[in-house]
């Protein structure tokens, strides 16, 4: 059953396309990658998803209701997003911003309660961040503002998770255990997610499907099997790569070829 339906998108900045005639569906409890080059739509459709931006054609639907219709409080319950990285105006406290992922569950005159910090404090130990909860969000560093930034969005307890390069200023302890925490919130609570990622051997490693997107438009979208392949990493990012099967998992795994026979690199 689909969660998220997609139908017939384009977007453009002024007079440059950034979507064009997207569409797909995501499944109730499905892990979708969303990978390609820059420029080439992945944080435009997230934000399109998220109705930050307007398309202007087609049409997005959220459990059967199109998001046009519906109260930005109404979607904050059902989708929750975490940017790439977020400025912060004011020096709040890292546990007043994940506080903030409550909000569309309050109502006008009501302030939070005891089970609103319960949820905040689980969300920040499922992140590593309940030790930085008294700590100003301009004093910490990156990784750690961003991590924070992922409790926010899980303490608004949604059922699907739009991810914008989230791990992109996370170390690798902390890009491993951010994708293991989504793994397992997916398998075991059914949560949706979708993920933006420039690293396309963690989106092989952890995503159900893969959607690559070249020039604003769906090049490929299935099984990472399908999705990855050296002839399709070629057209798309214009590069040779060797793609072969990890042997811990079987999953495609790319590594980038360098020039003039000097070796190889992963990616």
């Amino acid at each position: 059953m689909s969660i998220i339906k997609v139908a017939e998108i384009d977007f453009r900045y002024k007079d440059v396309w950034a979507l064009r005639d997207v569409s797909f569906d995501v499944r109730r409890g499905e892990f979708l990658g969303i990978i390609g080059p820059n420029g080439s739509g992945k944080t435009t459709l997230i934000r399109v998803i998220d109705g930050i931006l307007a398309p202007e054609r087609g049409d997005i639907s959220v459990k059967g209701n199109n998001i046009r219709g519906m109260r930005r409080r109404d979607l904050a319950r059902l989708v929750a997003v975490v940017p790439q990285d977020s400025a912060m105006i004011f020096p709040f406290m890292a546990l007043e911003i994940v506080m903030m992922g409550r909000s569309p569950h309050l109502g006008m005159l009501r302030f939070e309660g005891n089970r609103d910090f319960e949820i905040a404090r689980e969300a920040m130990e499922m992140t590593d961040t309940i030790s930085l909860a008294d700590r100003s969000i301009d004093k910490l560093s990156g990784g750690e503002r961003q991590r924070v930034l992922i409790a926010r969005a899980l303490a608004q307890e949604p059922e699907v998770v739009l991810l914008d390069e989230s791990t992109a200023f996370l170390d690798i302890k902390h890009q491993a255990a951010f994708f293991g925490l989504m793994k397992a919130l997916n398998r075991e609570k059914g949560l949706t997610v979708l993920a933006a990622t420039h690293d396309i051997n963690l989106a092989a490693a952890y995503c159900d499907r893969i959607m690559l997107l070249k020039n604003g438009r769906i090049h490929s979208l299935g099984a990472p099997g399908e999705v990855i392949t050296e002839a399709n990493i070629r057209e798309v990012y214009e590069t040779d790569v060797l793609v072969d099967a990890n042997p811990l998992n079987g999953l495609p795994r790319i590594t980038l070829m360098a020039s003039k026979g000097k070796g190889v690199c992963s990616l």
